[in-house]
């Protein structure tokens, strides 16, 4: 226990003792009290991008691996956070784009800080969490869609939710989820609920060997609080990641992209059942009663920046994108599920 006495984790670690403070947080033999005592104490600062990197790497190191992707393969993420209560926009924007023949290979656990997350939505849906890696592989080969269940990857990960929990604050855990892919896919589009972590959060996908291009974004609602998604009522930063440098900031206005400002609160819902029905909604089409166009905006601006990214394209293309994509969610769009990958 030498290194986590002679180490303030409020100050900032070197790398190696990052990461050797992150196999000792997940040693079963580590006391649970110690771990606790060090995340809180880490908690009381923006941790900084050599730190994520490092966090993630030695976590990475003891995950279950996954088969190698696509080329052009994506994740859509977000910390969490934001306490906005939105749809699963990230989520659905990934459906959409596995249809519109982008492979997806998203990375997601159950709601920790939401009332729906990516997992409980997909599962409502009838995905089947506990697919095997294999299933999942031929799934994104023939169908471009494979949701890959943080805990079924990350099973070292399970000691340390109940002293998560008993702590009652966001820890560095809440931020290392989107960098923790096993695919490792090369393109990714994470959003961040603090403007504070767009820059560490970019210089650790930087690091990552494996990255091609991201987008890390940061919105702010009508009211001016953060979001971990792109905006359609106020503004969003991005921070564009391209081999290995980040490149400078970028801010998106809804009204230059042709998006008009939605009513107020037009984009939360209040639990599971609600999240279902809107994501239901959004697959049926503009004729479907559950349709909220507001949410079909929001998804549509998601997916187009995962579009660019895609197509390696430049933000300044992203106007276009998305009103390609915002045009066709009027028809409404299948799940990009395999048969075998939904229980009946």
């Amino acid at each position: 226990m030498t290194l986590l006495t002679t180490h303030n984790p409020i100050r900032p670690l070197p790398e190696a003792t990052a990461s050797e403070l992150m196999r000792i947080f997940i040693d079963q033999d580590t006391d649970a009290l110690l771990v606790g005592a060090c995340l809180a104490l880490l908690a009381q600062r923006v941790p900084e991008a050599h730190e994520l990197a490092a966090f993630a790497d030695a976590l990475s190191e003891v995950a279950v691996p996954f088969p190698a992707v696509p080329e052009g393969a994506l994740d859509t993420c977000g910390t969490g956070g934001d306490g906005a209560s939105t749809a699963n926009l990230s989520t659905l924007a990934a459906l959409l784009l596995a249809h519109r023949g982008v492979p997806i290979v998203k990375h997601g656990n159950r709601a920790a800080t939401s009332v729906c997350g990516s997992a409980d939505l997909l599962e409502a849906l009838g995905y089947d969490l506990a697919r095997a890696s294999a299933d999942l592989s031929r799934d994104l080969e023939i169908h471009g869609f494979a949701f890959l269940f943080a805990p079924a990857y990350h099973p070292l990960l399970g000691r340390l939710r109940e002293i998560r929990r008993r702590l009652g604050i966001p820890t560095i855990f809440n931020l290392l989820g989107p960098l923790l892919n096993p695919a490792n896919p090369p393109l990714q589009l994470l959003g961040v609920a603090r403007e504070d972590l767009l820059a560490p959060m970019a210089g650790a996908l930087a690091r990552r060997p494996t990255l091609r291009r991201a987008f890390v974004i940061h919105g702010k609602d009508a009211e001016g609080k953060g979001l971990d998604e792109a905006s359609i009522e106020g503004p969003t930063t991005v921070l564009a990641v391209a081999e290995g440098r980040v490149q400078d900031a970028r801010v998106l206005v809804p009204r230059e992209l042709g998006i008009a400002q939605p009513p107020l609160h037009a984009l939360r819902v209040k639990d599971r059942a609600e999240a279902l029905g809107v994501a239901r909604g959004l697959f049926g089409g503009a004729a479907h009663p559950d349709f909220r166009p507001a949410v079909a905006d929001a998804v549509a601006l998601q997916a187009a920046l995962g579009l660019v990214l895609h197509r390696d394209g430049a933000l300044e293309g992203l106007a276009p994108a998305f009103q390609e994509v915002r045009a066709s969610l009027s028809q409404g769009f299948p799940l990009p599920f395999s048969v075998s990958g939904v229980k009946p």
